[in-house]
């Protein structure tokens, strides 16, 4: 199994809406598809001033060829956009494969 990280920088979140419910969505959104192993906000960006805090969700995609794996990842990140555009304004989607000990960042698909 290959792992992977899907991010989306959290702008707003809309009026009603708990914060809390936008990582649920976030997680929620992934495990429809793929197995999640962890979810988490990260505030390290807004605390360095790089940007907004970023939902993110770790998961893992079948073993196949790097292609394959990849554009996996990247249908996992847009379902994880998917699910946060309902409950906030999100920006900067990412997708980042574990290779060798470390995150890599993946270029977008296409």
């Amino acid at each position: 199994m290959a792992s992977f990280r899907a991010s989306a920088g959290i702008v707003e979140v809309f009026a009603g809406v708990d914060p809390p419910d936008v990582l649920d969505a976030a997680r929620e959104a992934v495990a429809t598809g793929w197995h999640v192993e962890d979810a988490f906000v990260d505030v390290e960006p807004l605390a360095r001033g790089a940007g907004p805090p970023r939902a993110t969700v770790r998961f893992v995609v079948p073993t196949a060829n790097d292609a394959e794996e990849d554009a996996a990842a990247w249908a996992a990140a847009k379902a994880l956009a998917a699910g946060v555009g309902r409950v906030a304004a999100w920006t900067d989607l990412r997708v980042l494969r574990r290779e060798h000990g470390r995150w890599v960042r993946l270029d977008g698909p296409g």
